[in-house]
């Protein structure tokens, strides 16, 4: 049942828009928070990655000290 008066019209329309409009910007929010969330997970495996390459070359350099073997990278 919509009013006749053309400013109750305007009215009436503009609360489905403002609720689309929040629907919307909450979605956003939440893929952002997701994102981010996923993206702080994948930084935090690169640094354990970092730190296992770390010790892999401290291990191969005395490696090849021992050895005698001197590789130049």
């Amino acid at each position: 049942m919509m009013p006749n008066n053309q400013a109750l019209q305007v009215f009436y329309l503009s609360i489905p828009f403002m609720l689309l409009l929040a629907a919307m910007w909450l979605n956003n929010s939440t893929l952002q928070k997701s994102i981010l969330d996923r993206l702080s997970a994948i930084e935090a495996r690169l640094i354990a990655v970092e730190g296992r390459v770390a010790k892999v070359e401290t291990r191969l350099a005395v490696l090849e000290s021992r050895s005698g073997i001197i590789v130049s990278s």
